[in-house]
C-alpha cells in the first residue's frame, strides 16, 4: 500500500472511488455447520470455493475500474509482526472468549510464536480444541477438560467479509464499530489495533470507539452510516445501531469531522432490514434506491450540530423526498424502487440485497447480477450498473456495499 497525504478521505457516497479495503472470504466460512449458522448469524451455509471465485470476481472489477484493492488480512498481518501489538492484542482477544486463566496463559504463550501470517488466519478462521491440543503444553484448565473437540478456543469471524460494519472511514478520520452481536464484537477490535499501528494509518483521527465509554450498550455499525455529503451524515436507527449512540457520535462528526447534518433514520428493527444500506443506498448525487416496503414507515429526525458539537435543533420530517432536497441543497430527489416497485419482485430482490449497491463514480454502481428487475430498473432511469455473481456471497444477507469498505473516492 503507498501511502500518501489523501490515505483515506471520505466525504460522499458516490465520489470516484479510488481506494477500498475487502476481506476476501477464507476458512472460517468452513466453520459454518448447521448446528452453529444461527449463533454465527448465517441463515445458510455456503460453497466457500465457489464464494470466493465470486470474491475474486468483485475485486477483479474494482481494479478494471482503476480501484486499488486493500486486504484487511494483510493489514492484520503486517500489525501483527510486532510483539508490542501482538501481546495486548492476544489478551483482548481471548478476554472475549471466556476461557480460563491457565488456559488463556498457555493458548496466548504459544500463539505469540506463531509467524504474522499464520497467526492473523489463526484470529480470523478461528481454533478448535483438537487444533490447539497439537500445540498446547499440559495446562490445568477446567475449560479445556469441558469443551468437545470441535468446539472453539477462538471462535471464526465469518462475518468479516461484510467489511462495511466493523468501521467507518469518515473524512480523515475513523469510526471503530460497537457490535450487537457477540459474533461480530472482535472485527471492531482488530480493526482498532490495525488502525493504531499500521504506518499507513499513521495520524488517523478516531471519531468513535476508542473511548472506554464506547462500548456496549453503545451500538453502531458501519451499514447504517451513509456519508450523503461533506457536511451530512445519515445513520439508522435500526437492529444493530442505537438511538443512543448516535447522538455521541453526532457530536464527535461535528467536533471533529465538520459535519454539520445528521439525518437520524428509524427503520424496521428487522433481519430483512438489517442496516439502513439493505433498504436505502445512494447511486447518485440527486438518486437514491429504496425498499418501497419501508419508504412510508420510515421515522426520521434531522439533528443539527454546532462546530463545537452542541446540538442546536431536533426536527422530524414526515418526508424523506422533502428532507433530503433540504439538508442537500437539491432542486428534485429520484427514488429507484426495489423491484420496480412490485411488491413481489420488491421483497424477492430486497432480500438479495437489491438495494444494496456500492456506487464506484456518480450513477456508477456495482449489484448482484440476481437482482434482475431491480438492476433494469437501475439501467432505466440512467445508472451504469456493473452485475457481479452474488449467488454464494449473497447468502450471508449483504451485497457489494456491504462487502466494500471505501478509503479514499474524489
Amino acid at each position: 500500500m503507498a501511502n500518501d497525504d489523501n490515505s483515506f478521505s471520505i466525504s460522499s457516497e458516490v465520489g470516484k472511488l479510488k481506494r477500498v479495503m475487502l476481506h476476501r472470504p477464507g476458512k472460517e466460512l468452513e466453520r459454518l455447520t448447521i448446528d452453529n449458522k444461527d449463533e454465527l448469524l448465517f441463515d445458510d451455509i455456503l460453497w466457500v470455493e465457489e464464494a470466493q471465485k465470486e470474491h475474486d470476481a468483485f475485486a477483479d472489477l474494482l481494479r478494471d475500474n482503476g480501484i486499488e484493492v486493500v486486504y484487511f488480512r494483510n493489514c492484520l498481518a503486517h500489525v501483527l509482526r510486532e510483539g508490542e501489538v501482538r501481546d495486548p492484542l492476544l489478551d483482548e482477544a481471548l478476554a472475549l472468549e471466556a476461557i480460563d486463566i491457565p488456559l488463556a496463559t498457555a493458548l496466548k504463550s504459544v500463539l505469540m510464536d506463531e509467524n504474522p501470517s499464520d497467526l492473523a488466519d489463526i484470529l480470523i478462521t478461528g481454533l478448535t480444541k483438537s487444533e490447539a491440543m497439537e500445540m498446547l503444553p499440559p495446562c490445568n484448565s477446567l475449560v479445556l477438560r469441558a469443551m468437545g473437540d470441535r468446539d472453539f478456543l477462538i471462535r471464526p469471524l465469518p462475518n468479516l467479509y461484510f467489511l462495511r460494519d466493523p468501521f467507518t472511514f469518515l473524512k480523515n478520520g475513523v469510526i471503530i464499530s460497537v457490535m450487537n452481536f457477540e459474533a461480530r464484537r472482535k472485527e471492531p477490535l482488530y480493526s482498532r489495533y490495525i488502525f493504531k499501528n499500521h504506518p499507513y494509518f499513521k495520524g488517523i483521527e478516531f471519531l468513535f470507539g476508542d473511548h472506554p465509554r464506547d462500548t456496549y450498550p453503545y451500538n453502531i455499525e458501519g451499514g447504517d452510516i451513509l456519508i450523503l455529503s461533506e457536511s451530512v451524515v445519515a445513520i439508522g436507527i435500526s437492529q444493530r445501531t442505537a438511538a443512543g449512540t448516535l447522538q455521541i457520535v453526532g457530536k464527535r462528526l461535528a467536533e471533529k469531522a465538520g459535519i454539520k447534518t445528521v439525518l437520524a433514520v428509524d427503520i424496521p428493527k428487522t433481519r430483512a432490514a438489517m442496516h439502513l444500506d439493505t433498504v436505502f443506498t445512494m447511486v447518485d448525487h440527486d438518486a437514491f434506491t429504496i425498499y418501497p416496503e419501508v419508504k412510508d414507515h420510515l421515522r426520521l429526525w434531522e439533528l443539527e450540530y454546532s462546530p463545537e458539537g452542541e446540538i442546536t435543533s431536533v426536527r422530524e420530517h414526515q418526508n424523506l423526498g422533502n428532507c433530503l432536497k433540504k439538508v442537500l441543497d437539491l432542486e428534485t430527489v429520484r427514488f429507484i424502487e426495489t423491484g420496480g416497485g412490485d411488491p413481489i419482485a420488491a421483497a424477492r430482490d430486497q432480500w438479495n440485497d437489491g438495494t444494496n449497491t456500492l456506487a464506484i463514480a456518480p450513477g456508477v454502481v456495482v449489484t448482484y447480477r440476481r437482482n434482475v428487475i431491480s438492476n433494469r430498473v437501475l439501467q432505466e432511469n440512467g445508472i451504469k450498473v456493473f452485475e457481479i455473481k452474488g449467488a454464494e456471497l449473497g447468502r450471508g444477507r449483504g451485497g457489494p456495499r456491504c462487502m466494500s469498505m471505501p478509503m479514499m473516492r474524489d
